[in-house]
């Protein structure tokens, strides 16, 4: 919404603008696009430049200096995503769009390598020896059902912690539950979890008497149930301490995504064709779901194939 358009509304009409542009995106990737222009503005003036509108060498400028600070590429794409969806939202022409940003990019992408830090997947070996290792505790006991529903569900945290009571419907052999994917979706859709995470899920809603609205929720030290929702940083630290506890070799590398991949991986390895992991995580990319089992990939490809007919000789 540019200024001539801003002027010739109401407040009220503005605002509601504003909310429902906000709403247009998930909570993780609004607070990125802020943060990302932040960086940009505080470059800008510096550099005496002008953020909005920007000119693309402005823009080229800057991601050049994020590489020389060290950023990732990875990072730098999302700066110049940032930028482009700021100047998107204010009406104005976008410069990331213009061929100088877009070389830059590539450019950069060739000095210095593509390769991203994926978070490491807890699968259904390590949700195994995680629960090993837990007790009999509340807190135990809503770890379990976070984890255990988060891999069933492919989930990533945002939608586990947003996940209510009124989305879960329990069968004899399982449950299913309406999520709404907060990347992709508008609305909920049905998806289904095993005996063992409903099971779990049943008793951590039992013990911690949940009855309405959301399911997962924060424990005082004294382990009793808080009405303060858990908050997407309280997933990965949930995960994470778990599986540093269990002693994950790579308990290091667990994330609140760490759910997600797990299952893609261990969906990957018990065959399932591409079409069924892509529908089961929502995935619109075939080259994300991709990345997530390139591993599972190397071990059952030529080479490994090779070796195990070596074996069998």
């Amino acid at each position: 919404m540019n200024d001539s358009t801003a002027l010739a509304l109401p407040a009220s009409l503005q605002t509601a603008v504003r909310e429902a542009v906000a709403a247009s995106t998930a909570d993780n990737t609004e607070r990125a696009y802020r943060s990302d222009a932040a960086v940009f503005v505080a470059f800008t003036e510096k550099q005496g430049l002008c953020p909005m509108p920007a000119a693309p060498a402005t823009v080229a400028a800057f991601l050049a200096a994020e590489a020389e600070e060290g950023k990732a590429v990875a990072t730098i794409r999302r700066r110049a995503a940032s930028i482009a969806a700021w100047h998107r939202r204010q009406g104005a022409a976008n410069p990331c769009a213009d061929e100088l940003v877009r070389a830059t990019l590539r450019g950069l992408a060739r000095q210095r390598g593509t390769d991203q830090r994926q978070a490491a997947g807890i699968t259904h070996t390590d949700a195994a020896v995680i629960r090993s290792r837990m007790g009999d505790s509340l807190k135990d006991c809503r770890d379990l059902a976070l984890m255990l529903v988060g891999r069933d569900l492919l989930a990533r945290s945002s939608e586990l912690v947003n996940l209510e009571v009124a989305a879960v419907e329990f069968e004899a052999d399982g449950a299913s539950v309406a999520l709404r994917r907060m990347k992709t979706s508008t609305e909920a859709k049905p998806f289904w979890i095993g005996s063992e995470a409903a099971e779990a899920l049943r008793a951590w809603m039992s013990r911690a008497g949940i009855t309405a609205g959301a399911i997962f929720r924060s424990l005082t030290k004294a382990g009793r149930v808080t009405e303060r929702l858990l908050d997407t940083r309280d997933v990965r630290r949930i995960l994470k301490s778990r599986a540093m506890a269990a002693r994950l070799k790579h308990g290091a590398k667990v994330s609140g995504h760490s759910l997600r991949v797990g299952m893609a991986q261990d969906l990957a390895g018990a065959n399932t064709d591409l079409a069924g992991i892509m529908q089961a995580g929502s995935w619109k990319s075939v080259a994300m779901v991709a990345r997530y089992t390139e591993r599972v990939a190397a071990k059952r490809g030529a080479i490994a194939r090779f070796y195990a007919n070596r074996q069998g000789i």
